[in-house]
């Protein structure tokens, strides 16, 4: 066969594909949207069958063996070759027997539903996510702490049994394609590889743990003179988050609610060239019963369809949270529209998390936000810088956690993880465990479930949002202004996964990824 008639025919057969999977993905992820923004039950039954569709196409014996025929024939364009590459690691995930797979599907959606929708109840209230937080900032009374804390974590009693469940599944079919486990099939598939992230975790703790046992120190010695306890009394109920995920409340009013604080950060990207004004139109921002309690950005149907849903207060926390989702929505948005289905989406998630987490950093520049709120910055710049510094601190060693966690959690998950989990909070985070830890706290944190081995995305994308700010900054002075963003639509947005993350990564810095920028942030 001719290589021309050889790529006619490949052409062909990944139009179908496209076309196929398409189809499915859109009602698919139009159902997740209802049950995020909803919380009802019947759209969580709706998914679950829409995610079998979908999942079933991609198990098809039938398309793997053909896309592993033309993955094997010689004559292909790369463009071809890219593309089977996709479809083919799109696929390994779902490389379970029909049953298995039907259960795991079940398994997902219920604990969505459960985690969607459970709310702490604490002093006869029901409490959000968002009321918890606002109570953790302002409560001095300890044992109220606790009290309210051991009530979130509930939701890990409720969760652990089916999450296990659910691991076992996954192990079960990552290891007949080959792999360790469920989490290094899932790295491999991505293009990371265990040994990139053993590197990266190695390389940021060597350069960072001095630096946050210094910040964690100083954050301790506060709490302790605000409780009037020892600094070796300081437990997780003490903190503003109950994993210590956050420390800054950023709670300084900005005066704008959810749909003004839209309005300005829309127009501050149009003025860039950026129009997000129709993703914005379609956001859900406000906090209301029964909508899900997690922001997020999701792409509908790897097209024109974005949306946000979060639940904003209206200070710099709530700033930051929609800067983040309006990172993934920008990078989604820029996606070259000409491409196909399989390649119109970020070559790697973590691309996406590196734009999301730049973009969020300028919540804490005050003159950015005067800019665009008026007022006058409370503090000077390089205030908000050092309290940037200390929370990006916080929230990377928190990362660096649940990350370790969950590796540890697939490779071997009959073993007592309860113990596990306090091993690692006290060794990587510094906090002692409470008299009564034998209990599966760590299943409390919704992305063990909802999102499987995707943490490490948060890691790899603070290094790359580090990376990004040094390389715009260096060539265009303003790493943020108008030519920095357009460097980024066109090196890292428009491919989509038309190319590898390497490959991107090195078009829009000019090397790999490397966490020193993120290290010499860091260390002050």
């Amino acid at each position: 066969m001719s290589q021309q008639r050889v790529q006619t025919k490949a052409d062909s057969f990944l139009r179908k594909a496209n076309r196929e999977l398409a189809g499915l993905y859109v009602p698919m992820m139009n159902s997740l949207w209802k049950v995020i923004t909803t919380g009802e039950f019947r759209y969580v039954k709706q998914c679950e069958q829409d995610e079998k569709d979908y999942q079933e196409a991609l198990a098809s014996p039938v398309l793997r063996r053909q896309t592993e025929y033309w993955l094997n024939r010689p004559g292909l364009s790369a463009d071809q070759e890219r593309e089977l590459q996709v479809l083919k690691a799109e696929m390994a995930e779902y490389r379970m027997e029909a049953g298995e797979r039907q259960a795991a599907a079940s398994l997902w959606n219920d604990l969505h539903y459960t985690i969607g929708t459970f709310r702490a109840e604490a002093g006869g209230a029901l409490l959000s996510e968002h009321a918890a937080r606002v109570l953790m900032r302002r409560l001095k009374d300890g044992p109220q702490r606790k009290g309210i804390w051991q009530a979130e974590m509930r939701l890990g009693g409720l969760v652990a049994p089916k999450l296990l469940e659910l691991v076992k599944l996954r192990n079960r079919a990552a290891r007949r394609l080959g792999y360790a486990d469920y989490f290094a099939m899932k790295l491999e598939i991505a293009g990371v590889g265990t040994d990139t992230l053993t590197e990266l975790i190695r390389q940021i703790r060597g350069g960072l743990d001095f630096a946050y046992r210094e910040v964690k120190c100083g954050i301790d010695l506060e709490l302790a003179d605000r409780f009037r306890i020892a600094r070796s009394e300081v437990r997780s109920w003490h903190y503003t988050h109950p994993f210590f995920q956050m420390h800054d409340a950023m709670e300084e009013p900005l005066g704008a609610g959810a749909d003004e604080m839209a309005d300005k950060v829309s127009g501050w990207l149009l003025e860039r060239g950026f129009d997000l004004s129709a993703v914005f139109r379609k956001a859900d921002l406000a906090e209301r019963p029964g909508k899900g309690q997690a922001n997020c950005c999701l792409n509908l149907d790897r097209g024109r369809d974005i949306r946000m849903s979060c639940n904003l207060s209206p200070d710099t926390k709530g700033l930051a949270v929609l800067l983040h989702e309006t990172g993934h929505a920008l990078f989604e948005k820029e996606l070259d529209p000409s491409l196909p289905f399989l390649l119109r989406q970020p070559a790697h998630p973590f691309l996406s998390e590196g734009v999301a987490l730049l973009l969020e950093r300028l919540a804490w520049d005050a003159e950015w936000r005067e800019g665009l709120f008026g007022g006058q910055p409370e503090g000077d710049v390089p205030s908000g810088q050092e309290r940037l510094r200390k929370e990006t601190l916080v929230r990377l060693y928190w990362t660096l956690t649940l990350v370790e966690f969950e590796k540890q959690l697939y490779a071997n998950p009959d073993q007592p993880l309860n113990g596990l989990w306090w091993d690692l909070v006290e060794e990587v985070q510094g906090i002692p465990r409470p008299a009564e830890w034998d209990y599966p706290y760590w299943a409390a944190k919704a992305h063990l479930s909802t999102l499987p081995v995707y943490y490490y995305n948060y890691l790899l994308g603070e290094a790359a949002a580090s990376q990004f700010q040094h390389t715009l900054q260096a060539r265009f002075k303003v790493w943020h202004g108008k030519e920095a963003l357009g460097h980024l639509r066109k090196e890292v947005f428009r491919p989509g996964a038309s190319a590898s993350w390497r490959e991107l990564l090195a078009a829009g810095t000019s090397q790999e990824l490397n966490p020193l920028f993120l290290i010499r942030q860091l260390q002050g």
